[in-house]
């Protein structure tokens, strides 16, 4: 499924909504596709410089960053998750990748908008409606997972994000 969303006068920027082969239904299931997809959307993206091992920050209380650990390389490259301490910004953590778990709107806002002119990929799994400027917004229910790419985020991002990231709605996950 492939649907453009318009926004409208208090609507989200313009995004692309994408469908995901179903899941298992319980939480441990839900979190290995949940790093399945961080692993194919890291592996569909460019920085402007080579990035030989990413960093992928995680922020907040992820629900289903159980298995973010499992997301071990993307394309050849090492992925090292850390968590983002509070008060600490993206920048000062050197993050390639941002990951918000469940977080106070304000906080939310603010670490997306600290990751803005720099290069750093953004995936939230706490604003299905990507309302707060991130990516990559993760839509998780009790039988599939789904995302939605900002697609005014990821024009005005400084990484580059393959088109090919379209073939994790169908659920493969080929290596660019």
């Amino acid at each position: 499924m492939l649907s453009i969303a318009r926004p409208g006068p208090a609507a989200a920027p313009v995004g692309v909504t994408l469908a995901q082969s179903p899941v298992p239904a319980t939480a441990d299931g839900q979190a290995v596709a949940v790093a399945r997809m961080v692993r194919g959307i890291l592996s569909y993206s460019r920085w402007p410089d080579p990035v030989q091992a990413i960093r992928l920050c995680v922020a907040g209380a992820p629900l289903y960053g159980a298995r973010l650990d499992e997301a071990a390389s993307a394309a050849g490259r090492t992925i090292r998750i850390r968590p983002l301490a509070p008060g600490e910004g993206p920048a000062a953590a050197g993050c390639d990748g941002l990951y918000l778990g469940h977080m106070a709107a304000t906080s939310r806002a603010q670490l997306v908008a600290a990751s803005r002119g720099r290069p750093t990929v953004t995936i939230d799994e706490d604003d299905p409606a990507c309302r707060a400027g991130a990516m990559f917004c993760l839509s998780v229910e009790p039988a599939h997972l789904s995302f939605q790419l900002n697609l005014d985020a990821v024009s005005r991002g400084m990484v580059r994000i393959d088109p090919k990231v379209l073939l994790l709605s169908r659920g493969r996950e080929e290596q660019p």
